[in-house]
């Protein structure tokens, strides 16, 4: 598949995510607040689902030869046969690919390609709102102890303040912050702006 098919298959998921987001905020479905919330949490999900696998495909498409949306050519310095190829050489022997760390991920760019770009580029620029999503993801997936320090982390980091109750990860996502980074913006809506910004980074 292209870089372009792949940017295309992410944008659907964008717009799955927003209609389902848009049908969530209206109030003939009758919904809760909680179940509202979770929905969120799964259109959270979904959609950082769907930059991983984005990342991963357009980062094995430039080790195949294949150029940017724009026509920007991409040099790797591996020459894999074809995509499982590509797959085999960058996982080497690691049990998993980690697509969720912006540091790992630049790392692995500068390794196998020339300049890193543009993948390099668009995840550092990204870095912040990508190591708060991955934060945000950690504790819907996990809810553990540790996941929870570090979500809170986030919700301070947006609200400003940390909360008198605490908030599960539906209800901070619903929020709109009259100040702070996503200020009178719902803090999904400002994630979903982010990651397509980040992933329109990746193939151009």
């Amino acid at each position: 598949m292209t870089v372009a098919n792949e940017f295309t298959d992410f944008m659907t998921a964008v717009g799955v995510a927003t209609t389902l987001r848009q049908k969530a905020n209206n109030a003939a479905t009758g919904m809760l607040e909680s179940e509202r919330h979770l929905l969120y949490e799964a259109i959270f999900l979904r959609l950082f689902r769907a930059y991983e696998n984005l990342l991963e495909n357009v980062f094995l498409s430039y080790l195949l030869g294949e150029p940017t949306t724009t026509g920007v050519a991409v040099a790797a310095h591996v020459t894999p046969t074809d995509r499982e190829h590509a797959r085999a050489i960058v996982t080497s022997s690691q049990p998993f690919l980690d697509w969720t760390s912006p540091q790992i991920v630049v790392k692995r760019a500068e390794t196998y390609i020339v300049t890193g770009e543009p993948i390099r580029t668009a995840i550092t620029t990204s870095q912040s709102h990508l190591q708060q999503a991955k934060k945000i993801r950690n504790h819907i997936a996990h809810n553990s102890t540790e996941s929870l320090k570090e979500f809170n982390i986030v919700v301070v980091h947006f609200l400003l303040t940390t909360p008198m109750n605490s908030v599960v990860a539906g209800e901070f996502l619903a929020m709109k912050p009259t100040s702070g980074p996503s200020r009178n913006k719902e803090i999904l809506g400002f994630f979903l702006e982010k990651l397509e910004l980040t992933a329109r980074s990746l193939v151009n």
